[in-house]
């Protein structure tokens, strides 16, 4: 498999996370292990380890809530008995947001590396983290993604919207452009929620066939309308997964094809 390495501008993360409940499902359990390495990095010693560097030990967790751009989470702050435990975590998030949520876009599509979670933890964290701490976070957090990116779907999603984007990756030595197919979907109740994400090569009949089937592999199921630009290959994928589906084109992709083909003194 191909390594890319995506440069996403600020306004597609923005595109991708509004709002969604997807990313807030991920975001929780991800902060979580990296508090738990916190405190590991702080005692010296993993959950029952003992060493003869330890330096106290672990006595439960606390409940504190984090106001994130996808909503509110809430998390297990671990303490120590002698209470000496302290967390940077949450006076350094809002700063880092945009930097985490980007690294755990890349992670969804790439992988979980060291590397990443080292920048990760070193900037929510104020510090380094020894290599033996990060080993173990990265094998955690790739559990963590690898189970949010293979979820099952068990809620129906009346309402689906399905858009390429077009992102510059790093690949062979070269930046090329390369196609994330996204899904989103909204529950009965009017929740978004992000369902998917696929890098591939282009943008292909084949390639959404593939993601779509993926998607009701996991259980994605009561689509009774879906919402996307006017790419035919899409539309044909669509309409055999979800015979009867109604298909609307989006309406933001269509004014931009409009503008695409006005002449400059004209798109004011």
């Amino acid at each position: 498999m191909a390594t890319f390495e995506m440069e996403i501008p600020d306004e597609k993360i923005q595109e991708m996370l509004q709002g969604d409940r997807g990313i807030e499902v991920l975001l929780e359990p991800i902060l979580n292990q990296i508090l738990q390495a916190e405190m590991t990095e702080h005692l010296q010693a993993e959950p029952g380890e003992e060493t003869d560097d330890r330096r106290g030990y672990r006595n439960g967790t606390y409940e504190r809530k984090l106001t994130t751009r996808v909503g509110t989470i809430e998390l297990e702050v671990p303490r120590d008995r002698e209470d000496t435990f302290q967390t940077s975590l949450f006076q350094r998030y809002q700063r880092s947001e945009k930097a985490l949520v980007l690294t755990l876009m890349q992670m969804v599509v790439q992988g979980v590396s060291t590397g990443r979670v080292k920048e990760i933890t070193t900037e929510l964290c104020g510090r380094e983290f020894s290599k033996s701490t990060v080993s173990r976070l990265a094998k955690d957090l790739d559990e963590q993604v690898q189970a949010w990116a293979e979820r099952p779907l068990k809620r129906e999603y009346p309402f689906l919207m399905l858009d390429a984007m077009q992102l510059k990756v790093r690949r062979q030595k070269a930046v090329r452009s390369t196609t994330a197919m996204l899904a989103v979907g909204i529950s009965e109740d009017g929740q978004r929620e992000i369902l998917g994400l696929e890098m591939a090569l282009s943008e292909t009949e084949e390639g959404w066939r593939r993601f779509i089937r993926g998607l009701k592999k996991r259980g994605l199921s009561g689509v009774e309308l879906a919402t996307s630009d006017a790419h035919e290959g899409l539309k044909k994928a669509l309409q055999e997964a979800f015979p009867g589906l109604i298909w609307q084109r989006c309406q933001s992709h269509f004014r931009r094809n409009v503008l695409d083909q006005t002449p400059s003194d004209y798109r004011d």
